[in-house]
């Protein structure tokens, strides 16, 4: 019974506590009233928060180059027999450091081709009848501030002749999160 009591006094103390009357305090200008919220990186992790969406970033413009090889490309896989095609690994290019998480991209591109059931994906090179080239490149376009990412899709045949090339790039938002989008 004395912890029932004791349970709501707290409670009724706690709710008259949060309820206050304004009418008796004095007027704060807008300037007051306003928060301010200073963020730093805590233990020297700068880095920590621009690369923290890198894979998402690299889902992003490999799904957008690799649904304009096959919308582009119709010609090459609408046979009775779907080609075989082999996914190379991804290629880093460029002149600075390109962020983690590119492996990524290899992953999101061969689920879109083997969603779309036009190409046959192959793990053996010698088994294919085309090769699929993939390069990141980390850019840095002069004048203009921010990072810049390119995904670059090359298709070659069997005999290393190039059917078409897809690019797609991606810029770096200039705000205060250094967000990609």
């Amino acid at each position: 019974m004395k912890k029932i009591f004791v349970v709501l006094a707290v409670g009724m103390l706690t709710g008259c506590a949060s309820w206050q009357d304004t009418s008796s305090q004095t007027q704060q200008t807008e300037e007051e009233n306003i928060s301010y919220f200073v963020v730093d990186d805590p233990y020297e992790l700068q880095d920590y928060y621009v690369e923290s969406s890198i894979p998402q970033l690299y889902s992003i413009i490999a799904s957008r180059a690799t649904n304009k090889m096959l919308d582009q490309t119709a010609d090459v896989y609408e046979k009775p027999i779907s080609p075989k095609l082999y996914v190379m690994q991804v290629k880093k290019t460029g002149i600075d450091h390109v962020p983690d998480g590119f492996f990524y991209s290899r992953q999101v591109t061969k689920e879109i081709i083997d969603g779309s059931k036009t190409f046959t994906l192959v793990n053996n090179r010698d088994e294919a009848d085309y090769l699929l080239e993939v390069v990141v490149n980390h850019l840095s376009v002069q004048d203009i501030p921010g990072n810049a990412l390119q995904y670059k899709m090359i298709l070659y045949d069997k005999n290393n002749n190039e059917v078409g090339s897809w690019t797609e790039s991606i810029r770096q938002v200039q705000n205060d999160d250094r967000s990609w989008w």
